[in-house]
């Protein structure tokens, strides 16, 4: 019984890998949609950069030189984490 069981197995996995025959001419001839695909590559233009590049470089070394942003979050992660001791109840 169990023998009759991997033959079959066997041979369903190797009937699996046979070649399955795909018509790759036919997928290639397909022709690919041109409405819906969104705009033209020549109409989408790039936003233009609107910041200032020299302040924003400048104000992001100086909070990296200040040892950068603490918030409260970051402070509770300190002392109140899983491993922390818990109240007694």
């Amino acid at each position: 019984m169990r023998s009759t069981i991997f033959a079959a197995s066997a041979l369903c996995g190797l009937t699996a890998a046979l070649p399955q025959m795909i018509n790759i001419e036919a997928a290639l001839a397909v022709p690919t949609p041109t409405a819906g695909l969104g705009p033209e590559i020549e109409i989408a233009t790039p936003l233009p950069i609107s910041y200032n590049q020299a302040a924003a470089t400048k104000s992001a070394a100086a909070a990296v030189a200040t040892g950068g942003i603490e918030t409260d979050a970051l402070k509770k992660r300190d002392f109140n984490d899983d491993c922390a001791l818990q109240p007694d109840g």
